[in-house]
């Protein structure tokens, strides 16, 4: 079974590799733009693929703010590490 994507203009995409931006479709050819490249190419839709997601920076549990924001959750009568 082969999964649906939906593109929308403007949406960061990868081709073979390299970063571009979809910008439309057609005759069923993908109309893309590589990052730092001033010409729109047409490429098969298939080849392209989504950039991995974004994954939100979590503190390491040494750094300070993280230490600080671990003691605020702590029952009264527990010590802060």
């Amino acid at each position: 079974m082969s999964s649906v994507v939906v593109l929308s203009p403007d949406q960061p995409v990868l081709h073979r590799g390299r970063r571009a931006t979809f910008l439309h479709l057609s005759r069923g050819e993908a109309i893309i733009r590589y990052w730092g490249g001033s010409h729109a190419v047409s490429v098969p839709l298939k080849a392209l693929s989504l950039p991995p997601a974004k994954r939100p920076h979590v503190a390491a549990h040494d750094e300070p703010i993280a230490r600080e924001l671990a003691a605020r959750h702590l029952p009264p009568d527990q010590p802060a590490a």
